[in-house]
């Protein structure tokens, strides 16, 4: 705990702060639960790992300007996004297990949330998928990583081109946030202008959701029953992303 409470004396009001807890250790960051007085924080401290994965801080910050303009998120409290360090209130819930999507109307739910927030125009970056499955094939170096970087490449050629919205781009269940009766995403670190279809395969194909259940999700996006073109452009993200993620398993089974 000793480098968060070095990090908390640099920010402004947050010098006496008590750190609380470890909430997260991931491959590019760590977080922290904050206390001061009676209220609670977050503080996400970065590690060397973000600059090679590709992280974009500052233009992670330009999407949680837009969001919380659009009132889907809390504006961050602090940020020094050279340093690597995010500070914003703590949220209280829990984020969904890798079936909660199993539980009746939750993809519906996820749906809605999706939709809003697809209605929004770009902000930061364009999300790059292939560019980052070349990035982790790169840095493994390996046939096998190779072999799955051409398929990858070949998938996210057979998907026609999008006009770009507002992606979380991640939205796996450890960033599904249920608060109350609210459903929030968390973790906008990959957020971006891309193809809302991408986030949709992104939800099916990482948490394996059946065909019945995938149809009623892109149904609940569309307010509309799916059409042939749409399933096949939810299969055909599904693909590149199963690629995709096969390499960044890989890419951090490497640096574990």
């Amino acid at each position: 705990m000793t480098d968060a409470s070095l990090v908390l004396a640099g920010i402004p009001g947050f010098a006496t702060a008590l750190v609380r807890a470890r909430l997260s250790n991931g491959p590019s960051n760590a977080s922290y639960l904050i206390e001061q007085g009676d209220a609670a924080f977050v503080l996400r401290v970065d590690k060397p790992e973000a600059t090679r994965l590709g992280l974009d801080r500052e233009a992670e910050g330009e999407v949680l300007r837009a969001l919380a303009s659009a009132g889907l998120v809390e504006a961050p409290l602090y940020s020094a996004p050279s340093q690597g360090i995010l500070l914003r209130r703590f949220i209280p819930g829990r984020t969904w297990s890798p079936d909660e999507w199993r539980e009746s109307g939750k993809l519906a739910r996820l749906a809605h949330v999706l939709r809003k927030l697809h209605a929004l125009s770009p902000a930061g970056r364009p999300f790059d998928p292939l560019g980052a499955a070349r990035r982790y094939a790169m840095q493994l170096g390996t046939p096998r990583a190779q072999a799955v970087l051409e398929a990858a490449a070949k998938a996210y050629a057979a998907i026609p081109p999008a006009t770009p919205v507002l992606c979380h781009n991640d939205p796996v269940c450890g960033n599904i946030l249920e608060s109350g009766d609210r459903l929030i995403l968390i973790d906008w670190e990959y957020a971006g202008g891309g193809d809302p279809f991408f986030d949709l395969a992104v939800v099916v194909e990482h948490h394996a959701v059946d065909e019945q259940h995938a149809r009623g999700f892109v149904a609940a996006y569309l307010g509309r029953e799916p059409g042939d073109d749409d399933l096949g452009r939810l299969d055909r993200h599904c693909r590149f992303y199963g690629r995709l993620l096969e390499l960044w398993r890989l890419r951090v089974g490497e640096t574990a």
